[in-house]
């Protein structure tokens, strides 16, 4: 019974803590997105100051979380802003990538 407990206590801190940094490289684009939804709706519903926090760490544009937001129902939002998060991390990703190769590319040419 207590094992039980703690299983289901784990299942729901791990479907409310945001995908760690990592995770946004290594998860699919599907199971990203259910549980970047599932963090974003219980924060839409419970924590909005939090939500504010993580949108604006995530470097989000402002005008189009504003968008989402105004959507007519939570479950919309919560898709929307997910996919806005997601987007933008995966711009980070692709900046990061090409900066690398860039600084690659130019210390090799360097060595030369």
């Amino acid at each position: 019974m207590i094992h039980q407990h703690i299983c289901i206590l784990n299942e729901e801190i791990y479907r409310y803590n945001e995908p760690a940094k990592q995770d946004y490289e290594s998860l699919s684009r599907n199971e990203l997105e259910i549980r970047l939804f599932t963090f974003i709706s219980n924060l839409l519903a419970n924590d909005f100051e939090k939500l504010c926090n993580l949108i604006y760490r995530h470097d989000v544009n402002e005008n189009k979380f504003n968008e989402a937001l105004n959507l007519h129902n939570v479950d919309l939002q919560a898709k929307q802003i997910t996919k806005l998060v997601i987007d933008r991390e995966m711009e980070k990703v692709k900046m990061r990538k090409a900066y690398k190769d860039y600084k690659d590319n130019r210390d090799n040419k360097s060595i030369k």
